[in-house]
């Protein structure tokens, strides 16, 4: 509920401070600070999300290589049980190499996925586990930056207020008594915000020290992690190979593939088992339609300007048809019993749309006097009304204005 409170006392500041209104304090040199810290915070989080991201693929290659084996083993198992090895390895020569290592390859891949797990675990272990108590010190900063940003709003909240009251020319009984508590308030948002300031900005760059001393190392003990993934991984595969003479990697894989893999696929294609099923009604009524066709005589049809043929007791002799060419095609005349059809109307035509409002004007006035320095430049009176004309996200750059005549 407090928080709130105080939430609700800001709005008006921060609403009036972006429009130009109200004045708003900068630190520069806190502001460079608050930049690194936030370029640390995306690069820890981007080595987490990378730590895990390279454990997961670890552990996920791992499974399906053993998975793939075990089902590779139980497709290439023999139908009948009582069939040997070796005859169906006469049967299937092609797969001679396959059947003859497919055992072995289940067993180096279960034997490779429990190597790989000791390295998986310190992963978790030494790398994320540390990387996720560094991230929760990285989330305490930031509320201590939070927390430094609103009294920051809460100082020059109360700086123009008192800057405002205490350079009012004609001021009142009312305003007199104010001054007083809107001066304490001021002093007391003012101490506030130079404590929570001055301590990040002593304290930000021993962190940025510890940073690198923490995550140096870190980065080091995780590319080695990897490459001791890798290597056992290409070790035990390629003693694999060596061992089975079943890969020449002296030729290139897809040739090989190739090579071995011959006709299979047309020889799959020929096969009736995988062309696309045919019901038994469809099968029947293609049969029946053939039937008809054969049993019906065929029609006789004339065609003009084409030869024919007739059939006589000597055989088949051809004459040439004397019809004339028929007429060229003419379109139908469009009047009938029901007249002529008459054209649609054309559609209405669109309204014009109205021209946009024109840009409401935005007006500052000014809070201190100044003295025009160079071309170009605009003098003007504390308490004077100007016209905007262009401006920038920044108050501490040059904006465009016209002065107000009253």
């Amino acid at each position: 509920m407090k928080g709130m409170l105080k939430s609700i006392q800001r709005a008006p500041h921060m609403l009036t401070s972006k429009v130009g209104m109200s004045s708003k304090s900068t630190d520069a040199e806190f502001n460079e600070l608050n930049r690194k810290f936030t370029a640390i915070e995306d690069y820890s989080n981007k080595l987490i999300k990378d730590s895990t991201a390279f454990r997961d693929a670890v552990n996920n290659m791992m499974s399906s290589q053993s998975d793939f084996a075990a089902v590779f083993a139980v497709l290439l198992s023999p139908l009948d049980s009582s069939e040997s090895l070796s005859a169906l390895t006469s049967r299937h020569p092609q797969a001679a190499d396959t059947l003859k290592n497919i055992d072995n390859y289940n067993t180096i891949m279960e034997g490779l996925k429990q190597s790989v797990l000791p390295e998986i675990e310190l992963i978790d272990t030494r790398i994320l586990a540390p990387l996720k108590e560094y991230q929760e010190i990285c989330k305490k900063i930031r509320k201590a930056i939070t927390k430094r940003d609103h009294k920051l709003v809460d100082f020059d909240r109360h700086n123009n207020s008192y800057t405002k009251l205490r350079d009012k020319k004609e001021k009142t009984l009312n305003d007199e008594k104010n001054l007083f508590k809107v001066e304490q308030d001021y002093e007391q948002a003012s101490q506030e915000y130079e404590h929570h300031n001055s301590l990040l900005k002593t304290e930000l760059p021993q962190f940025f020290s510890y940073t690198q001393a923490f995550i140096s190392p870190l980065f080091t003990s995780f590319y080695y992690m990897q490459l001791n993934v890798i290597y056992n991984m290409l070790e035990q595969l390629k003693g694999f190979v060596d061992n089975e003479n079943m890969i020449d990697l002296s030729v290139s894989i897809d040739d090989a593939y190739r090579q071995k893999l011959g006709d299979a696929a047309v020889q799959l294609d020929n096969m009736n088992i995988t062309k696309r099923f045919v019901s038994t009604a469809r099968m029947m009524q293609n049969a029946r339609q053939v039937s008809s066709a054969d049993t019906s005589p065929a029609p006789s049809r004339s065609v003009s300007g084409v030869s024919t043929l007739s059939a006589g007791a000597a055989g088949i002799s051809r004459s040439a048809s004397t019809a004339t060419a028929p007429p060229p095609y003419t379109a139908a005349s469009t009047t009938g019993a029901t007249g002529t059809k008459r054209a649609p109307p054309p559609p209405p035509a669109l309204k014009p749309k109205p021209p946009p409002p024109p840009a409401a004007k935005v007006y500052v006035t000014a809070l201190y006097d100044f003295e025009a320095q160079a071309d170009g430049d605009l003098s003007f009176k504390a308490g004077d009304k100007i016209e905007l004309v262009t401006r920038t996200d920044s108050t501490e750059d040059w904006w465009t204005g016209n002065y107000v005549q009253e």
